[in-house]
Order: C-alpha cells, then structure tokens, then sequence
C-alpha cells in the first residue's frame, strides 16, 4: 500500500482504529476472552496486545521525527509499505515476550490506550509535514529497516492485521452467539 500525502496515511490509521472500536465495543465478556484454540488469543488479548505495542511506537516515531532532516518542496510526500504486512502474506510474527498480552486488561482499557496513542499521532502532525520521512530509519524486527514514514503507516497496517485476526475469532466454531 502507497500512502501519498499524510492525509491517507492518517485516513488509513483512523479507520483501522474506528472498525476495532465497532467490533469490540458491543462484545460481552464472555465473547471478548474466547479462544478458538488453546494456543491462540482472544479478542481481549489481540487489542491487549496493540495497547502494549502502540505506545513503543509512538516513543519511536518521535524520537525519530526529531531527528529527521527538514522536509524538500521538491520532493513530494510518499510512504510505500508491503501490503503483506495487513493480509498477513508476509507470514506469522512472534512477538516478543513482552508484548504477549496477559488476558488481565479490559478491552475498554486497551482501547483507551488505542485512542491516545491515535491522539498523539494527530498532535504529531505539523511536525511530521515539516520533516522528511524518508530520511530516518530504524530496524523493525520482522520486516527490517523501515523509514519514519513507514513507521507511521505501520501503526495502520497493524491495526487492520490484528483486525483480521479478530473477526477469524468473531467467526470461528464456537464463538459464543
């Protein structure tokens, strides 16, 4: 996926976080810490996740806004990311072992959490169209060097991936009606 301008890219972030607010919200307990398979994580547990995950990221995404290079006229805003990353094409991530979720946070907490982070990105902004985000990068630890700009979109890309994994759970045999 192409991001040309912030404006898609901050489009693209917003929805991710709108379409996880729509399916968890209405969901009971009981639904929200479901699990298809032993080993997997429920609904409670995939949004758990992003709320341990975003905040790093967002401490990343603005130490490295600070030192980018100012950003050229000439050179128009475009961030490219692997769509591989949202369809899960670029295969199944472990994630470190602080970021596996305890199953022991309320999903409304997790999304409190989701919904500051998205603040921060939007008071983030003005800073972001003034600099480069082509001209830092940082080492991700599945998909290799990423840029700023694809840091940024990647808070999108993996909101919308754990999204698909939570309507697998929504839809699989069992889920309590």
């Amino acid at each position: 996926m192409t991001f040309n301008g912030l404006e898609e890219l901050y489009g693209e972030k917003k929805r991710a976080l709108g379409t996880i607010e729509q399916t968890v919200k209405p969901l009971s307990l009981r639904q929200v810490s479901f699990r298809p398979k032993p080993d997997g994580w429920s609904v409670g547990e995939i949004i758990e996740h992003l709320s341990i995950v975003e905040p790093g990221m967002m401490k990343l995404v603005r130490s490295l806004v600070e030192k980018a290079a100012p950003a050229s006229a000439a050179a128009p805003f475009s961030v490219t990311l692997d769509d591989g990353v949202v369809t899960g094409a670029t295969g199944k991530f472990v994630t470190r072992p602080e970021a596996v979720p305890t199953g022991n946070v309320i999903p409304a907490i997790s999304l409190q959490i989701l919904q500051a982070i998205q603040s921060e990105l939007v008071d983030l902004r003005p800073k972001l169209a003034g600099v480069d985000v082509s001209s830092v990068k940082f080492m991700h630890r599945a998909l290799g060097d990423l840029t700023l700009g694809q840091w940024c979109a990647f808070f999108g890309a993996h909101e919308a991936r754990h999204l698909g994994q939570m309507r697998s759970v929504i839809t699989s045999a069992g889920f309590p009606r």
